[in-house]
């Protein structure tokens, strides 16, 4: 006698489902649209792809700004130069692909900007090489005279609130409100910083009627500015912001690469020259074309007060606006809070930047930052242990509320245009994942 047999149809489900009765299932995939990356190592070594504006696209994100932050030596470098790389050879360059601006405080996407075709434009104190942030650019003709005002206004502000370390007073913000509106206002192919500086320091009869004082009472309250002013063009930005530009100002190109290796990352100047460099970029950004990709490096500098870091903010506000992704890179979580005091405008400023963009890339931190990166980034605890653990290549990435582990592979043709350790190593030939 045979004994009875229980025969059962198979079952079949989405992975979503099934994991819920086998825990040991992998997550889903992120999707194939954008650029690869590598191996995600949560999705069974799966195949990982990004793009700022897919990503936004697909819904996974809410604003196409990211963070990637990294330990010296940990590959943070060549995943942003492989990403850019790789986007180009994907979407295209110029005004049918995409438009990249790069500040470079390092100089390190020299190599970058060669293979691409982009311009590179090194800038030095006393250099020959001078961009004018004031310049109209291609944006004047497809915006409004009051954005114009607005947008020179923030960037002014924020540089002569840096230089003098506190906030503007009431008739300190008008005074240079009233400076732009009148250099912009005026007969001038290219207005500069060096015509501000003039009309604070000698304001016109329609500044003072506006400002209501007299001229020489008027001109002892903006002595401060104008002194500030000054030092910014004699000194801080001397041969690199003080004049009309040398360099063409056009979106029609595959991009810029802004070399600003010449400023020491560890002075006062750096700073300065971000945010100069950050509003010649948005002339650019302002109009129509293709979708833009900016990158800022060493990106703590811009918060390092409250202007420079309302600067950054207003530059992320923009991004769904003009369709530019705008990605940072730093070191450490503590580098971008440690620039304010805890509580202060500057250090809510900073928090809501790193709480706000969509798309945080962590390579491996330091056991005495995993607190920081917690506490800034929203890391679990499990997230914050495989961060500490993480080797060289491999990035923790939150894209909205998902999570993904992510392998970097780099092909033997990319070496050469992500290395930087060519001179510490004495060769070019290296061919593992960086």
């Amino acid at each position: 006698m045979t004994r009875p047999s229980l025969r059962l149809r198979y079952h079949q489900g989405t992975t979503a489902h099934v994991s819920s009765i086998y825990p040991f299932s992998v997550q889903g995939s992120f999707g194939h649209r954008g650029t690869y990356v590598g191996l995600d190592l949560l999705a069974g070594g799966g195949e990982f792809c990004w793009d700022p504006f897919e990503a936004y696209a697909a819904g996974l994100v809410t604003n196409p700004n990211g963070w990637v932050l990294g330990e010296p030596g940990n590959g943070k470098s060549a995943l942003v130069k492989c990403l850019l790389w790789r986007q180009a050879a994907i979407y295209g360059t110029g005004p049918d692909g995409r438009w990249v601006g790069i500040a470079d405080p390092k100089g390190e996407y020299a190599t970058l900007a060669e293979h691409l075709g982009f311009t590179t434009v090194k800038l030095s104190p006393g250099g020959t090489a001078t961009i004018n942030p004031l310049a109209p650019g291609p944006a004047a003709e497809h915006e409004p005279e009051d954005r114009q005002i607005l947008r020179r206004a923030e960037m002014c502000t924020a540089l002569v609130g840096t230089v003098l370390e506190r906030p503007l007073t009431q008739l300190e913000d008008a005074a240079v409100f009233a400076a732009i509106e009148q250099v912009t206002a005026a007969p001038l192919d290219e207005p500069t910083l060096a015509d501000v500086a003039r009309l604070v320091a000698n304001p016109t009869d329609a500044m003072t009627e506006r400002l209501r004082g007299t001229d020489r009472d008027l001109a002892a309250e903006m002595s401060t500015i104008a002194y500030a002013l000054d030092k910014l063009l004699s000194r801080s930005l001397r041969g690199m912001f003080d004049g009309r530009s040398t360099v063409p100002l056009r979106w029609d190109g595959p991009g810029v690469v802004m070399d600003l290796s010449a400023v020491p990352t560890d002075s006062d100047a750096l700073p300065l020259v971000m945010v100069a460099a950050a509003g010649w970029f948005q002339q650019l950004m302002a109009c129509p074309g293709p979708q833009r990709v900016q990158v800022l490096d060493e990106a703590w500098a811009l918060l390092a007060n409250r202007h420079t870091a309302a600067y950054l903010q207003s530059c992320f506000k923009l991004g769904r606006t003009y369709g530019v992704a705008n990605l940072c890179i730093t070191h450490r979580a503590s580098d971008l809070v440690a620039q304010a005091d805890d509580g202060t405008a500057t250090s809510k400023i900073a928090a809501g930047l790193l709480a706000d963009s969509a798309t945080k890339i962590i390579l491996r931190q330091a056991p005495d930052q995993l607190d920081a990166a917690v506490a800034h980034f929203g890391l679990t605890g499990p997230e914050a242990s495989i961060v500490g653990q993480l080797t060289r290549g491999r990035a923790l990435w939150k894209l909205g509320g998902r999570t993904a582990v992510v392998q970097h592979v780099l092909g033997p043709g990319e070496q050469p245009i992500v290395d930087t350790d060519a001179r510490m190593n004495g060769t070019t030939d290296r061919t593992e994942a960086a």
